[in-house]
């Protein structure tokens, strides 16, 4: 008897802002705005699959996009935490019982040339420990140039559409379905990003 499954991993997404000690924070002390979205609609899907059918991936053309919109010429830094398992119900409390819970294995990129994302020129994000990752890269890739100097304070007449660029983070992963109990399966992944 096989056993469908549907499969999802949900994405939260946060935006603060921080400063951080022993670094002159030149974006802390002005009102420049950061926009997080989507640039597709979907959950990271992985679809039915059948209980004990082992390793299903999604590769970054089929992952979750999440665009970064922000003053080209300023940092950020992306901070991702994911779960290491999808569980029945999305009940975490199913931690531990290999039938209630699948592994999962976080990938990450993220692309920040001018103009819309291009996958071939995407940034793999390498140091994924536990699901989880911190990495600063700036809104506009600097063409391996040094950074220029601190922005301009915004003012009345500072318009920030004129100087705003969009990055974008690619996430997807794999999974390993072992012989578990058949139902949904989901759990988080939890974004924040913030100017450096």
């Amino acid at each position: 008897m096989k056993k469908i499954l549907f499969i999802t991993a949900f994405l939260l997404f946060t935006c603060g802002w921080t400063g951080y000690a022993q670094e002159i924070d030149f974006s802390k002390y002005h009102h420049y705005n950061l926009t997080v979205g989507e640039l597709n609609n979907n959950d990271l899907d992985f679809g039915s699959v059948v209980a004990g059918s082992g390793t299903h991936s999604l590769d970054i053309n089929n992952g979750k996009v999440v665009t970064i919109t922000g003053v080209r010429y300023l940092d950020v830094i992306v901070e991702v935490n994911a779960q290491n398992s999808l569980y029945l119900n999305g009940n975490q409390g199913n931690s531990g019982d290999s039938q209630k819970s699948i592994p999962f294995t976080l990938q990450a990129a993220y692309a920040n040339g001018k103009g819309t994302p291009n996958v071939g020129q995407a940034k793999f994000i390498t140091n994924i420990s536990n699901n989880n990752f911190i990495i600063r890269f700036p809104v506009l890739d600097r063409q391996h140039e040094p950074p220029g100097p601190p922005p301009a304070p915004p003012t009345n007449a500072f318009d920030q559409a004129k100087v705003e660029e969009t990055a974008y983070l690619y996430l997807y992963g794999s999974i390993n379905v072992g012989n578990v109990d058949a139902g949904p399966y989901s759990s988080q992944i939890t974004v924040t990003i913030n100017y450096d």
